[in-house]
């Protein structure tokens, strides 16, 4: 039993599902009204919505893996997973899958609004039956993957507020479209977070059959282009809570070193892609929970 429980803690991706968890969380947090204290009923809340997205997660995680067992025996980094290495079934796990599926939805339909409810399951679908597929048929699956990936944050920021994409009307400080700033943040960070992944496993993928962007990119001329690109959107997008007074000054100062970081390490690229393409990747993994904790710390402060 053990053993079993072992096998579905690794087929969950605990650190993938955590990122996506963290980010829904935070989504919550920001959707309040700072102007009302942050009550027991809003402790439980998010103790629901953190149970809620992990089974939705876990679930998403599962079938993924479920479906794309035969393609991931092809790749280095993940043939050992259960189910290429035949220590779990693909059957099983998607049954386990939609179990938990069911329980995920159930608890956000229960205590949230059903758009909570009617959104994950949109992320469960947009990523196992649009992104999963379009994998192996073109090299725009990463944009099509960065949907789901960002729409936990939005997720948190429906469960936060009042009304849908409302906030009550006693928030002055934000709109029915103040929710789409923390998901354009994740939705953006994505892309060149996962065009560094391409291009450092690109012979994995390749072998896979997956039609990634570095397939077509042989001199990864491209993927510089495109992470420098996609890491200056994603740095802008990183000031718009605070130029809408969601965040005070000290997570302008906050971002700021933490935009550097990201920034130099992406310049750092057009020197020697070879060299410094994972330093990059490490630091897009740091940089979104580090700017995520800082929006919640210096969002929190200002709660009376």
């Amino acid at each position: 039993m053990l053993r079993k429980l072992e096998l579905y803690l690794e087929l969950s991706k605990p650190r993938l599902s955590a990122l996506a968890v963290f980010s829904g969380l935070t989504g919550y947090v920001m959707a309040r009204d700072p102007n009302l204290s942050f009550t027991m009923k809003n402790w439980m809340e998010l103790l629901w919505l953190f149970v809620g997205l992990c089974f939705v997660g876990v679930a998403s995680n599962m079938v993924n893996q479920a479906i794309e067992g035969k393609l991931d025996s092809e790749m280095d980094r993940t043939k050992d997973r259960p189910i290429p290495s035949g220590r779990i079934t693909a059957k099983e796990t998607t049954i386990v899958a939609i179990i938990s599926l069911a329980i995920g939805l159930g608890i956000l339909d229960y205590f949230f609004r059903r758009e909570v409810m009617l959104l994950n399951l949109f992320t469960f679908i947009s990523y196992v039956a649009i992104y999963t597929p379009m994998k192996t048929r073109t090299a725009m699956n990463t944009i099509a993957g960065a949907f789901p990936g960002a729409f936990p944050i939005l997720s948190g920021w429906i469960a936060g507020s009042n009304n849908s994409f409302h906030a009550p009307e006693l928030y002055a400080n934000n709109t029915e479209w103040f929710g789409f700033f923390p998901f354009a943040l994740v939705f953006i960070w994505q892309l060149p977070h996962f065009f560094s992944i391409a291009w450092i496993y690109k012979e994995d993928y390749e072998r896979a059959g997956y039609k990634m962007m570095s397939l077509y990119d042989k001199t990864g001329r491209q993927a510089v282009v495109l992470i420098f690109v996609g890491t200056i959107g994603t740095i802008f997008v990183s000031y718009l809570p605070f130029f809408y007074n969601m965040c005070d000054v000290i997570y302008f100062f906050v971002a700021c070193l933490l935009n550097c970081y990201l920034l130099i390490s992406s310049i750092l690229l057009m020197k020697d892609r070879q060299k410094y393409m994972k330093q990059y990747f490490y630091a897009s993994i740091i940089w979104l929970p580090a700017i995520l904790t800082a929006m919640l710390i210096f969002l929190t402060l200002e709660l009376k």
